[in-house]
């Protein structure tokens, strides 16, 4: 059976895919490229860590534009994005055994830049197949939905680091095959089908590009706080568990990721009730509001936390509010894309809000380093950017 777009079986499948999405780097960024650059970098490895960081996010930058724009000819001209997708699922395991072989340096930064390869030749036409397919009213119930993607990918985190489970290869191999399971079943039984509407009027166009431009500066604000917290929360619950020698962690990345799971069920529960309500009385900014007054207000948490519960409830409402802003946040953005025709690569400029902070948090801890000092100020600028970033998408005049 075939499931058509938008009825519940080809969003049901859409869903999985998109954590699927998640399962392929979230593991990586959490727990396997810090533990990687903790056994390859020694005493130099949150310096690894953030070399690692930076150079992925630029080859991730240029890779979802051009794989986005691509993906847009071929839906011209074939009626799907899929191939596109098919083929980085392929790239993507074997960047994966890459980065198992890597011992040094160089080895890690090479397989870290292949898996942003195959990361981002499948996640750009998988986003751009929800502008197309999905209706506008419906759009926040499912930015909502894939919300799904944050704990299924967490808890895929905690499984590849579970103690017994084997050797490096059989965690690796085990990654690959549940990020596979969720999405070859879109790639076999979904159907892209929605047709191109026409452009919008002139006036509408450009008042979309104004906002578009919002939207993008309000959410790279906003994601310089949402990479640096994925990217260091490992180490930092290190610090707060006052752990030195973070070459030997692997006996510590259990109860950490378990801890960062926690957290992120309970951002996907509000998020998921976020979409539905916006859905429903038609306004996103009160949720973008609540959103960055919550993760600011998390982070701030975490700054001043002493102990590992404290800093856990901080976490959590940091998670909840960045998964909140960022689901409404994908909901507007993609209401606000001026040309059908070109959804791949306008997302993909929309995607270097991700990339591009993910260069700045670490060029923030490497000027602070917060590891040595402590990271109560790192956390507090990030906190600042939050609000900044919440005040700019209030500004956007197309929603509400």
């Amino acid at each position: 059976m075939r499931f058509a777009s938008p009825g519940r079986g080809f969003i049901l499948l859409y869903a999985l895919a998109y954590a699927g999405m998640f399962v392929s780097f979230m593991p990586f960024v959490m727990v396997l490229l810090p533990l990687k650059a903790a056994q390859a970098g020694g005493a130099h490895a949150v310096q690894l860590l953030s070399a690692g960081a930076l150079g992925g996010a630029a080859v991730a930058s240029v890779a979802n534009i051009v794989f986005g724009a691509l993906s847009d000819r071929t839906r011209r001209e074939r009626g799907t994005r899929r191939p596109w997708i098919t083929i980085g699922l392929g790239v993507l395991c074997a960047s994966y055994g890459l980065l198992l072989v890597s011992a040094d340096p160089v080895s890690l930064l090479v397989a870290v830049a292949a898996i942003q390869i195959g990361i981002n030749m499948m996640f750009a036409p998988v986003a751009a197949v929800m502008a197309d397919e999905i209706p506008d009213a419906q759009k926040g119930m499912v930015a909502g939905l894939t919300g799904i993607a944050h704990p299924i990918g967490a808890m895929s985190a905690v499984l590849v680091t579970l103690p017994g489970l084997g050797s490096d290869a059989v965690r690796y191999g085990l990654l690959c095959l549940l990020f596979a399971a969720l999405i070859l079943p879109f790639l076999l039984l979904g159907r892209e089908g929605a047709a191109l509407p026409p452009p919008p009027p002139a006036p509408q166009r450009e008042l979309r590009r104004f906002d578009f431009l919002l939207a993008w500066t309000s959410r790279i604000l906003f994601q310089v706080a949402g990479n640096g917290l994925s990217t260091y929360g490992f180490y930092y619950f290190l610090a707060v568990l006052d752990r030195e020698d973070i070459s030997k962690t692997s006996v510590e990345a259990s109860p950490i990721v378990a801890t960062m799971t926690g957290s992120t069920i309970v951002a996907v529960l509000l998020t998921i009730l976020a979409g539905k309500l916006s859905d429903r009385i038609m306004r996103r900014k009160p949720f973008l509001a609540a959103g960055a007054v919550g993760m600011a207000a998390g982070l701030s948490v975490m700054g001043f936390a002493k102990s590992w519960g404290v800093a856990a409830i901080g976490h959590a409402m940091a998670l909840s509010g960045l998964s909140v802003f960022l689901a409404i946040h994908s909901a507007i953005a993609m209401q606000l894309l001026p040309n059908p025709e070109h959804r791949g690569r306008d997302l993909g400029v929309l995607n270097l809000t991700n990339t591009l902070p993910a260069m700045v948090a670490p060029l923030l801890a490497l000027a602070l380093a917060p590891e040595k000092t402590g990271y109560l100020v790192w956390l507090l600028i990030l906190a600042g950017g939050t609000l900044a970033g919440g005040a700019v998408a209030l500004c956007i005049r197309t929603q509400d």
